[in-house]
């Protein structure tokens, strides 16, 4: 809305070539604070407004100025961002002290805003211009003209830019810089630093009769070849030693033997031959130098890694090229990294920095990943962690919605960030803007989030004031009554179909709208099944509130959402795509495959919580699912992460999702506690177990049992998940399966079952020792409400084995019932 054209007072315009230096900004700022003084203080009466007839009085103020750091400190006249008092919100001082995360010192005490004006006012009064360069120099304040304002409060009222500084600032410089992940740092070799020093003999004082320049060069080059390092050598890998090593024994064959018997002769070591007296060959002399060569180091003590090779960037290559997104995300150069790809933009860098490159990091630094040896492992495994602390807190900040929680999560990963980079990368060094985003938390807590779009404007001064005055006069036009009627129909198809989300009555945003709509047809066989009907109308989109959903055989990415399994908000989004969108007499309805959750694999993705991604299985349930639209919490980018899983990385800007994730994980491990250590079982039995008590859901969750071939082995277990098939066709005829939940949880002989507070629960009892059932009724007594419905028990073979009581339970939720 603070977009909006109508919204919007532009002030004017500062001409160019160059900037105003110095204090000359006060002079363009001049006319803005005359006006929003009088604002303030007076009043501004209106004669009449749209809800006030007889008029009103109102008063304006500047709440905050939000832009890059030169230029938020040369408006408000503070000294700049790369000086020492680099901070206009606290005490901390010194450019030294950038890297500081001790956030509980009284130097991160906000400024008083008392003080700052004694200071603009004294440089304001100063006599000479020698006497304002030393008061500048001391307190880093000059007098700004937004002084003339009553309320303003710089520590406060200059908010941090989060575009410029976490996006344009420390993600740009944490990827390009501190990792190097462009083409020509993977490409580019290092400066051949020598293994080791060693004290060779000189050969120029010491050369013999027989040796010209030429066999002097050679000697010298041996020297060099045995003290090169090893490239890219990290731990104890052998199979680069070994490979180095032949590699050297190749060229040490190309030197000449009287030059390699020097060499041994100096070093104090003989020809390596099998038996004394036999003829030396220069092989002998080569064995000789290699043995030596074994005995030294192969990589300098301070050896830089190489963190960007080139399968890291075809890896981020790859990842960009093959994704799965809906069309609302910002594209990206599929070139990134490289010189041509051209300036990255800062929404581009935040698609990058939330979805692009955490997918590509973790899929070769996370767990599970491959690496030569445990030393390159653990390394790029803390260059990761450290890099998910980055990607966490921008992706929090980037949300549209604000809590306290969130604002200190922000905060904690932030500190983490910045108190570990030159731990983890020792070249890096700290800047401005790595303090200034840890004060975003303040203003996270004030403000909420604000994150502003990188426009380009081409020649933005003209083209700005352009616009802005041609959209003025043709909405002044269409407002007139003399406006022809045909063209207020042509603005309305044009708001209709370029700007869908722009609507004059803004209830229309949030109710379905079939893009373009369709006339009833015979619709396909599985989706006939799903819904029981032989007609229908069939829509290849929709839009609901500003997004729009597809069918997958029109675009791929708008199909891909996030959703509630039969609206039940208190279990995890799932993800699937969205096959058929259909309109009934409930209104627009999705028909969803989704994927099926992992069992055994682990997923890399979990150690990350601020970063909504999973891995799930590629496969896609064999039937449908209908899916509301408000049931949708929203699209999710895909990416093959191997040939058997995919990783979901939710799209929404309200909230983190907890994607497929377990939100009962930890009363889980106090369970497996308890069944490992005091009930005896083995760890691998207690996982098993672990997989079935972590689900709960309605009709989706019976599909998921239907596909566990350990679950379906055992009769009883199938015959017992017929029975729940039969009743969910029962609850969908009488329209009360969306008030319906099953629950697996865990009654280890014990542990009693989750309390009843209503009558009328029906509940429906599958045991892994007392797997069926026949079905019988009982009264509840404490109640005088209707029946309740339990299986009865009746011993059976366990489908785990040493598996204690396991149960399946269902229960129909009380909600409006």
């Amino acid at each position: 809305m603070r977009y909006k054209p109508e919204n919007m007072y532009l002030a004017g315009i500062i001409p160019g070539p160059s900037e105003p230096s110095g204090d000359e900004l006060n002079h363009f700022l001049d006319p803005v604070v005359d006006d929003m003084v009088e604002s303030w203080e007076r009043g501004i009466r209106y004669s009449r407004t749209a809800l006030h007839a007889t008029g009103r009085v109102t008063r304006s103020l500047i709440a905050f100025l939000v832009c890059d750091l030169p230029a938020a400190r040369k408006a408000a006249q503070l000294a700049g961002p790369t000086s020492h008092f680099y901070c206009t919100a606290c005490h901390c001082w010194h450019r030294s002290t950038c890297g500081r995360t001790d956030i509980q010192s009284e130097d991160w005490v906000l400024r008083d805003k008392n003080e700052v004006r004694r200071y603009a006012e004294l440089w304001k009064n100063a006599g000479t211009s020698l006497e304002r360069n030393k008061l500048f120099a001391s307190h880093g304040v000059r007098w700004s003209t937004l002084w003339r304002l009553s309320y303003w409060d710089p520590s406060r009222q200059i908010v941090v830019d989060t575009m410029h500084c976490l996006l344009e600032g420390l993600a740009q410089a944490h990827f390009r810089e501190f990792l190097g992940l462009t083409v020509d740092s993977a490409n580019r070799k290092f400066d051949v630093i020598p293994a080791f020093e060693y004290p060779f003999v000189d050969v120029d004082l010491n050369k013999p009769p027989e040796f010209n320049e030429k066999d002097i060069n050679v000697i010298k080059s041996i020297y060099s070849l045995l003290t090169e390092a090893v490239t890219d050598l990290e731990g104890a890998d052998l199979q680069l030693v070994e490979d180095h090593l032949i590699d050297l024994e190749r060229k040490l064959l190309s030197k000449k033997v009287a030059c390699l018997r020097f060499v041994c002769i100096g070093l104090g070591i003989g020809p390596e031959v099998m038996h004394p007296g036999k003829k030396v060959y220069k092989v002998h002399w080569v064995r000789s130098l290699l043995g030596w060569r074994r005995t030294r180091p192969f990589s300098p003590e301070s050896s830089k890694s190489r963190i960007a090779t080139p399968e890291v960037m075809q890896r981020i290559s790859d990842v960009i090229k093959t994704s799965d997104t809906p069309s609302f995300l910002r594209s990206v150069p599929y070139n990134f990294g490289e010189t041509k790809a051209g300036t990255v933009k800062a929404d581009e860098w935040r698609t990058l920095t939330t979805v692009y490159l955490p997918i590509a990091l973790v899929s070769l630094w996370g767990e599970g990943s491959a690496h030569r040896n445990s030393d390159i492992a653990a390394s790029r495994r803390a260059i990761l962690d450290h890099t998910m602390a980055l990607v966490s807190a921008i992706r929090i900040a980037c949300l549209r919605s604000m809590t306290k929680d969130r604002a200190d999560a922000y905060r904690t990963y932030m500190i983490d960030w910045i108190g570990n980079l030159q731990v983890i990368l020792p070249h890096a060094r700290h800047r401005t803007n790595g303090h200034m985003a840890l004060h975003v938390w303040d203003y996270l807590q004030l403000f909420g989030p604000r994150l502003p779009s990188n426009h380009i404007f081409g020649q933005q001064e003209s083209t700005l004031l352009r616009s802005y005055i041609k959209a003025a006069k043709l909405k002044c036009w269409l407002n007139r009554p003399s406006c022809p009627p045909i063209f207020r129909e042509v603005k309305l198809l044009f708001d209709k179909f370029v700007s869908p989300s722009i609507n004059a009555n803004p209830s229309d945003v949030s109710e379905n709208r079939p893009l373009p709509p369709t006339t009833k047809e015979n619709i396909p066989e599985d989706l006939r099944h799903l819904i029981q009907v032989r007609r229908a109308v069939l829509h290849a989109r929709t839009l609901h509130e500003g997004f729009v959903y597809t069918r997958d055989s029109t675009h791929v990415g708008n199909s891909l959402i996030l959703y509630y399994p039969d609206g039940l908000r208190n279990v995890q989004p799932t993800p699937g795509t969205i096959k058929y969108i259909f309109e009934t007499e409930r209104g627009v309805c999705f028909a969803v495959r989704y994927h099926l959750p992992l069992h055994s694999h682990l997923d890399p993705f979990r150690h990350y919580p601020h970063f909504p991604a999973r891995l799930f299985s590629s496969a896609l349930a064999e039937h449908l699912t209908i899916v509301m639209p408000e049931w949708v919490v929203s699209h999710f980018a895909r990416w093959n992460f191997s040939p058997q899983h995919i990783v979901a990385v939710s799209l929404s800007q309200r909230c983190i999702p907890d994607i497929g994730s377990n939100r009962e994980q930890l009363p889980w491990l106090e369970v497996k506690k308890e069944m490992t250590e005091e009930k005896g079982l083995s760890s691998d039995v207690a996982d098993k177990i672990g997989e079935y008590v972590k689900h709960k859901g309605g009709p989706s969750l019976l599909d998921l049992l239907k596909a566990d071939a350990t679950l379906m082995a055992n009769p009883s277990a199938k015959q017992g998940i017929s029975d729940m098939d039969i009743l969910f066709t029962l609850l969908r005829a009488y329209k009360v399966l969306d008030k319906d939940e099953i629950q697996l949880y865990k009654n280890n002989r014990g542990v009693e079952r989750p309390v009843k507070k209503h009558a009328g629960d029906v509940e429906v009892v599958v045991d892994h020792y007392y797997l069926r059932p026949e079905v019988g009724l009982k009264q509840r007594k404490e109640s005088p409400s209707p029946r309740r419905c339990w299986s009865s028990q009746k011993t059976c073979r366990n489908a785990v084995e040493n598996v204690p009581e396991q149960t399946l339970y269902y229960r129909r939720r009380r909600d409006g019932m």
